[in-house]
């Protein structure tokens, strides 16, 4: 048993290497470390999983979670949920395509390192942010939820998968929609726009840096605007890749709404997960949401 009371390894094998070796291996030896229980199930629905984990997360201290960056993001807001009053960690064995968090909390690909990450329990305090009232690590407006959003309609098929979908999003590039975003009352942002990024963590999946700056302990968000056109849109991302910082200026805010000028519903991704097109976006800060284990 893990310091702190009961643990248990919270295992979706619908995520995108959930039914890999080296993800059964960490598991494997992640439960033995910490004699925890092992549930498993196997879905790319947010509803369904949310209702599989509120049903036994509240039995346990400590909740490993093994999935993508979308099985985290439902985990954060189950915990958020339950959690009133009492101590609850989470721990993550990435088991997704993009992996986004592993980045900011370091953590090691190998099972034998990463089990042994998890098994030090050096969990912290993170900060999170509320999107339209559900509970994420990062988001994307624009562009990028066009992609999350024929990613996962086409079967999230990892890398092959959002190729496609990048090649068949490619022609939205050229499609600014003019919008307003405004943090904390000041407008950073006002006409067409490719991408918005805010959140309290630098990575997007794959170890992207696109949002340099932004922390998961200062009680902000962090926010880009990437204003375009698909050419300077195109010369950021070779930095992400490189990571380099970009060119776009970053501002921080307790709050954020980001509204459509001309009536046209705007797509989100949350933590990877593409929400229902809307029309604004209220983006909140939550400082210290969650605990968080990682090499801090």
């Amino acid at each position: 048993m893990t310091r702190g009371g009961p643990a248990a390894i919270f295992l979706n094998e619908g995520a995108g290497s959930g039914r890999s070796e080296r993800v059964r291996r960490a598991v494997d030896l992640t439960r033995a470390a910490l004699e925890a229980d092992l549930h498993v199930t196997s879905t790319r629905d947010a509803t369904e999983l949310a209702a599989w984990a509120r049903e036994l997360l509240p039995s346990y201290a400590t909740a490993i979670i093994a999935g993508g960056d979308g099985s985290l993001s439902v985990a954060y807001n189950v915990a958020y949920e339950v959690s009133a009053g009492r101590e609850l960690t989470l721990g993550y064995i990435p088991a997704g395509f993009g992996n986004a968090t592993a980045h900011l909390l370091r953590l090691p690909r190998r099972p034998e390192a990463l089990a042994a990450t998890i098994a030090a329990h050096d969990a912290r305090p993170v900060d999170l942010m509320s999107v339209n009232g559900h509970l994420a690590l990062f988001a994307g407006a624009g562009w990028d939820a066009l992609v999350a959003r024929r990613y996962a309609a086409e079967g999230a098929r990892r890398l092959t998968g959002w190729a496609r979908a990048v090649i068949e999003s490619t022609p939205d590039l050229f499609r600014r929609a003019p919008v307003r975003v405004t943090a904390d009352g000041r407008v950073v942002h006002e006409g067409p726009m490719e991408l918005l990024v805010i959140g309290t963590t630098p990575f997007y999946g794959r170890g992207l840096l696109v949002n340099p700056g932004a922390r998961p302990d200062i009680g902000q968000l962090t926010l880009r605007v990437y204003r375009g056109p698909a050419g300077s849109l195109a010369v950021e991302a070779v930095r992400w890749a490189a990571r380099r910082r970009p060119r776009a200026e970053a501002h921080r805010a307790l709050s954020v709404r980001l509204e459509s000028l001309d009536g046209r519903p705007i797509g989100v991704q949350a933590d990877g997960d593409a929400q229902e097109p809307a029309s604004s976006w209220e983006f909140a800060a939550r400082p210290q949401a969650v605990r968080l284990i990682g090499r801090w």
